[in-house]
């Protein structure tokens, strides 16, 4: 993904938040740099709607129509008219300055799930696809056949929830197996290590992962399993 703001401290700052939630940034504070750093495909594209060289709107539609990107618009609180005028226009989704890393965050995983959502068949499929968890190998693959490499805290997680027979597991039950793997671990790292993989693996597959909280309990894996 590309991310174009004129202040190069909140660039860096948004840049490094993204990166630990598994997205590959590339940033710009102009158009112009901007431009010359599209040398391969580009997914999506986070731009401030007024820059000093010109329209980033005008920049994402233009992007878009070779690469076929998602365009999120970052824009001034106050100016309602231009938000709404952004989306009517093209902008996939518009955040308002200051930009929060997490709704960021969120927000990019929503507009490449709705740019990648498969197109619904008429006939479902008689044979459920599963997720594969190669505990040798260190990989995960989706029903889609993409795979992604996993760490070892991530494995420790997906390999507890896949052997349990509901899929579900308590939180203390996981930063119990966790902290076997890493010591101290808490509950806090729990969540942060969950919320990371869930946006891997958008990023890396294409497709949400269906880890879900479970409500008084934990975690549930809501998808057809297998271990390797």
């Amino acid at each position: 993904m590309i991310l174009v703001k004129h202040d190069p401290a909140v660039c860096e700052g948004l840049a490094e938040h993204l990166g630990r939630a598994g997205f590959q940034v590339r940033w710009a504070t102009s158009i112009a740099q901007a431009e010359a750093l599209v040398f391969e495909p580009v997914g999506l594209v986070v731009v401030d709607a007024r820059l000093p060289d010109g329209d980033g709107l005008a920049f994402g539609r233009r992007l878009r129509s070779y690469t076929g990107c998602g365009v999120i618009l970052c824009v001034a609180e106050a100016d309602k008219a231009l938000r709404i005028a952004c989306l009517r226009e093209g902008a996939d989704a518009c955040l308002v300055h200051p930009i929060d890393p997490e709704e960021l965050e969120a927000t990019l995983i929503s507009v490449h799930r709705c740019l990648h959502s498969p197109v619904p068949k008429l006939v479902p499929t008689l044979v459920p696809s599963h997720w594969v968890l190669d505990r040798e190998a260190h990989l995960l693959r989706a029903p889609n056949g993409q795979s992604m490499t996993i760490s070892l805290l991530e494995r420790c997680l997906l390999q507890t929830l896949f052997g349990d027979a509901e899929r579900r597991v308590s939180r203390s039950d996981l930063v119990a197996e966790l902290a076997a793997v890493t010591a101290g671990y808490t509950e806090a790292r729990l969540e942060a290590l969950v919320s990371r993989l869930r946006a891997k693996v958008v990023v890396k597959c294409g497709m949400r992962l269906p880890l879900v909280s479970s409500y008084g309990h934990g975690y549930r894996f809501n998808g057809h399993v297998r271990l390797l």
